[in-house]
């Protein structure tokens, strides 16, 4: 669990592992230099609890070192990368070890909420991402041939249950003796070292248990903060998905409608950055026409999927060149997101 900065909520998010069901685990607490007294609340808990490691870094070094100095502190058979913000069913440890022991595959993946929260706390709208979404109508689906996995990969890219680290169990061995690690970069560092870790699954299980809450509650995440090179960022993800799905010679119709979805909503989102960040709207078109004479909008305009009012009425404008229409829309979402963050929370959640 890396630490930094969340002393308001960390007492909570440990809380949940000290009342888990299932009792064979340590809890590796990484403080990264906190500023604040996260590390005192984590430290509280040694004391009560022997199953409780606290460790602390002299200089902040972002959450990937921090993982990272977790990974190699690790002594059990499997890895979750819980954040200390978040809350998890008391059953968590307990559900997951069953599967495992049934069935010791690489990696499990489990079902979550995404909750937001209003100041007091209170739930304003939540979201569950679950097999549901898949159109798999198990409560659990296992699977140890390589066309499978590949396949469900990109199924669980498409809900945003691939891209997290802390909704999955990753087998230590295959971490150590693969030397992974979490990139040193911000706000793709998650799905870089899952696309990293997938190159090494030959076995996976995705549960329908909803077993981990994310708490969106305006908090600073530890992956979050101020971002000036989003897109980039963006381009970096979509671009080692897509490296990784002609490498598995899987990167077919569907897995390329998924990436240009993903491509057009993050170019919406940085168009909204920027008019929060007071650049000029000639500027932005500038910068619009200056992206789309690159690759990969080029290749990816061709493959945006036409099934949904949302994708023609926000991302359409966007493969077609029509900036001034595209821009006049992410103002509407900038003021909405400003002035109406829950009906913003619920716009966004359209895929």
């Amino acid at each position: 669990m890396p630490t930094y900065g969340v002393g308001d909520y960390i007492g909570d998010a440990l809380g949940c592992l000290m009342m888990q069901t299932y009792g064979n685990f340590e809890v590796i607490v990484v403080d990264d230099c906190s500023p604040d007294n996260s590390g005192e609340i984590a430290r509280s808990f040694l004391e009560r609890d022997d199953r409780f490691i606290y460790v602390r870094h002299e200089q902040n070094q972002g959450v990937s070192c921090a993982r990272n100095t977790g990974i190699q502190r690790a002594t059990g058979d499997y890895i979750l990368f819980l954040d200390p913000d978040d809350l998890y069913e008391h059953n968590l440890l307990r559900v997951c070890a069953a599967t495992l022991e049934r069935n010791p595959v690489d990696l499990l993946v489990y079902s979550f909420t995404e909750d937001y929260r209003n100041e007091a706390g209170k739930i304003e709208y939540m979201k569950g991402i679950t097999l549901d979404l898949m159109d798999y109508d198990d409560d659990m689906v296992t699977t140890r041939d390589d066309a499978t996995i590949h396949k469900m990969a990109m199924q669980m890219e498409e809900i945003t249950m691939l891209g997290y680290p802390w909704n999955k169990c990753y087998k230590t061995s295959v971490i150590k003796e693969n030397h992974l690690e979490f990139q040193k970069i911000k706000h793709v560092e998650d799905i870089l070292f899952n696309c990293d870790f997938l190159d090494y699954t030959t076995s996976l299980t995705v549960l329908n248990d909803v077993l981990y809450h994310y708490r969106n509650q305006g908090q600073a995440r530890l992956t979050g903060g101020d971002i000036h090179d989003y897109f980039k960022l963006q381009k970096i993800r979509i671009n080692r998905i897509y490296e990784q799905q002609q490498q598995w010679k899987t990167c077919d119709f569907e897995a390329l409608g998924i990436l240009s979805k993903e491509y057009f909503r993050s170019f919406q989102s940085a168009m909204v950055r920027q008019l929060e960040n007071g650049v000029k709207g000639d500027d932005i078109i500038k910068w619009c026409n200056k992206e789309s004479e690159t690759e990969m909008y080029n290749e990816l305009k061709r493959y945006l999927p036409d099934n949904s009012t949302t994708l023609k009425l926000l991302y359409k404008p966007l493969t077609e060149g029509m900036f001034g229409t595209a821009l006049r829309r992410a103002r509407l979402m900038e003021y909405t997101k400003h002035h109406f963050p829950g009906v913003f929370n619920r716009a966004k959640q359209l895929r």
